[in-house]
């Protein structure tokens, strides 16, 4: 924040040193020359102005301080002291300790002592600094936080522009990571929305380093996390999940019609996708009006019954544990967590698609019977499993808090404004914003407020 006083007389007038009578939508100064007003400063743009270059010149400048007082000398002397830790490297740590997605992978693009650092490094940095901003208050190093996203995103165009090979895998993640970024900088409803722009350059790039290099030998989570979110910005957005995205699992091996109980838990989660990504695109589909809602509805309802065939066929490592007095489910880690409530969110898609289509359906239907039946079921399956997902929510934010170093700002905190927008498109909004936070407030009480506050400016 600044300290000096600044003017809020508009450009022009700071430019030639003159008083300015801030009159609208022109000052009497810019008329009187014949110049274009160029508008005066916010009050925001008062209080935080552009300080970076002192920031950085007092973090690398040496301090002095004072040496004790000795008995046996004259006068004190003042010691020179050198920083004794890196601001960089301590925005990486608290994107380590809170942030860390993509999974182990991210502690070895730290590589912040080389000569070339990654886009992957760059883009966590920002992302920790941003934290570091939000959760101090300190709009010096948002600033900072904000140059350096600036510096991935020129990073991320040469390499997108060049076609550079090497180096992709990093550039995926970056451009995944910058996601977080506008995540927990967002100050209003319409760039909450940004992180999409960043999870589909992501997909992109997927697509291509599997069409050049082909896939790894197996599904790893970091592709895992970049195709859910990737369909969850999708179905906010009303965009259809790419092909490329859709095939990844048939190339993986597994198939969504086949149960496997002893499969790998990350081929489990690749064949939930497979039926979630379907479910968004006949989403897509129902929007455009282009097919009748019988037809829909039967897709939907095979989808249905996929996901659950599909929760059936799971090993018991997936077991989760209820505690119903205290409105919270326990489960393995906080990643199986977010898979359940991936296959959540599908069935109360489904089920929504489901219920939508027979309303347009019951007009030419008696009442009664099979359609009153399934309408019936499908909305209470959603009233269902939208509270299933809140009992799911204190785990996850609880387990990511116990570390003494961790913030308020972490994994935890992405995926549960990205999971409440997607089902602010499905389920009645009022009754999200009303009764989301509920058990989570219950279990962590006052530790949740900030989180809670960061998670409802995004749902706005």
């Amino acid at each position: 924040m600044a300290i000096t006083r600044a003017s809020p007389a508009c450009g022009n007038c700071r430019t030639r040193r003159i008083k300015c009578n801030l009159l609208r939508p022109r000052c009497s100064q810019c008329a009187r020359a014949g110049l274009d007003c160029t508008g005066y400063r916010s009050q925001s743009d008062l209080l935080f102005r552009d300080q970076t270059k002192m920031t950085i010149r007092k973090l690398h400048a040496p301090s002095t301080r004072v040496t004790t007082p000795n008995k046996y000398a004259a006068c004190w002397s003042p010691v020179a002291m050198k920083p004794t830790f890196n601001v960089e490297e301590l925005a990486q740590k608290v994107f380590s300790d809170n942030f860390a997605i993509l999974g182990d992978g991210c502690k070895h693009w730290m590589d912040s002592n080389t000569g070339r650092q990654s886009t992957a490094t760059i883009s966590l940095t920002s992302v920790g600094l941003a934290a570091l901003a939000v959760v101090h208050k300190d709009p010096d190093m948002m600033d900072l936080a904000r140059r350096k996203y600036n510096f991935a995103i020129k990073i991320l165009n040469k390499a997108i522009i060049g076609h550079q090979v090497s180096g992709i895998e990093q550039s995926i993640a970056g451009s995944f990571i910058l996601s977080i970024f506008e995540m927990i900088t967002c100050d209003n409803h319409s760039s909450s929305h940004t992180w999409q722009n960043h999870v589909h350059g992501a997909a992109a790039f997927l697509g291509y380093l599997c069409s050049t290099n082909g896939l790894p030998a197996s599904p790893v989570k970091e592709i895992i996390e970049i195709c859910y979110t990737t369909t969850l910005a999708c179905l906010i957005s009303g965009k259809t999940v790419p092909f490329f995205l859709l095939e990844l699992p048939g190339r993986f091996g597994v198939s969504s019609n086949t149960p496997q109980d002893d499969e790998d838990p990350l081929l489990s989660a690749m064949r939930l996708f497979a039926i979630m990504g379907t479910l968004v695109n006949i989403r897509g589909l129902e929007n455009q009006g282009l097919f009748p809602a019988s037809q829909l509805a039967i897709l939907a309802i095979q989808n249905d019954q996929a996901l659950q065939r599909w929760a059936t066929s799971l090993p018991a490592s997936w077991t989760y544990h209820k505690i119903p007095e205290r409105g919270q489910y326990i489960y393995q880690d906080v990643w199986y967590a977010r898979i359940w409530n991936y296959y959540r969110l599908a069935r109360i898609l489904a089920n929504r698609i489901i219920s939508d289509n027979f309303d347009i359906m019951s007009s030419a239907m008696s009442p009664g019977g099979d359609f009153k039946s399934q309408y019936d079921q499908s909305y209470a399956i959603v009233s269902f499993l939208l509270q299933e997902i809140y009992f799911s929510l204190p785990f996850m934010f609880n387990a990511e808090q116990m570390p003494p170093t961790s913030l308020p700002l972490s994994a935890a905190l992405f995926f549960t404004i990205t999971l409440l927008q997607s089902l602010l498109e499905i389920t009645d909004r009022a009754a999200l914003i009303q009764d989301w936070s509920s058990p989570v407030c219950e279990v962590l009480g006052e530790r949740f407020t900030f989180t809670k506050g960061i998670v409802m400016q995004n749902l706005r």
